[in-house]
């Protein structure tokens, strides 16, 4: 689905709409869609209405390339955790890893977008829908891959993918609560502990303890020694 734009330098259209997607997030987190009008966002990114509509039709363009942002951060940052990580089980705990992550990078936009979604007109919510089962096979591919290798055990891999983004989505629906009172480490490790221990098969449960053993060890070996100096 491409938003129409009325300049033709890409490189400008793309630093454009990335401040128009920056203070529509702020605006429709404060205000709501529906109490938000093209003025407001203009106002907040420091530029005229005339302007924004060089860039979209109108506000639900904004909205969709607020959608847009949110899934271009999970297809560039979930792969580039990828890169280099052979092991399947260690790839399926990075895919969770990174799109928790991703959505720390955007937890304004993810609240956003939950509480937006049916301001969208049908094409446009469609596309979104379809973006969404792209991104989600960024996790579920290594599920599938895990119960190739016997680690997983047999299951709904759609249904196991869902209830694995739903983790990620929550530190965004819950970050007024949890931010401050843990970390995103310890909520993504306490999330993945919890999947993991009624997932994996006994070969599986091996191959995790190998990997936190390892992964402890390299802690301790990053740690400076006293009196050391770096």
């Amino acid at each position: 689905m491409v938003i129409e734009s009325r300049i033709e330098d890409s490189d400008r259209v793309e630093w454009r709409r990335e401040q128009i997607v920056q203070a529509a997030v702020a605006c429709f987190a404060r205000a709501g869609y529906h109490g938000t009008t093209i003025k407001d966002i203009a106002d907040s990114a420091g530029f005229s209405a005339g302007l924004i509509y060089s860039y979209v039709k109108d506000k639900e363009d904004v909205l969709f390339l607020v959608y847009l942002h949110i899934f271009e951060t999970y297809q560039r940052h979930i792969p580039e955790r990828l890169l280099g990580t052979a092991d399947p089980l260690q790839r399926l705990c990075t895919a969770v890893r990174a799109y928790c992550e991703a959505v720390d990078l955007n937890v304004g936009a993810t609240v956003v977008g939950y509480r937006e979604s049916a301001s969208l007109r049908p094409e446009l919510r469609r596309a979104i829908q379809r973006l969404e089962l792209e991104t989600n096979r960024l996790v579920a591919e290594p599920i599938e891959v895990c119960i190739a290798a016997g680690l997983v055990e047999p299951t709904n891999v759609e249904l196991l993918t869902f209830r694995l983004v739903l983790l990620a989505h929550g530190w965004a629906l819950k970050h007024w609560h949890f931010a401050g009172r843990v970390t995103l480490a310890d909520y993504i490790d306490d999330g993945l502990r919890l999947y993991l221990e009624g997932m994996l098969t006994p070969a599986g449960r091996r191959r995790r303890r190998v990997q936190q053993a390892r992964a402890q060890k390299a802690a301790v070996q990053r740690r400076p020694v006293p009196g050391s100096k770096r």
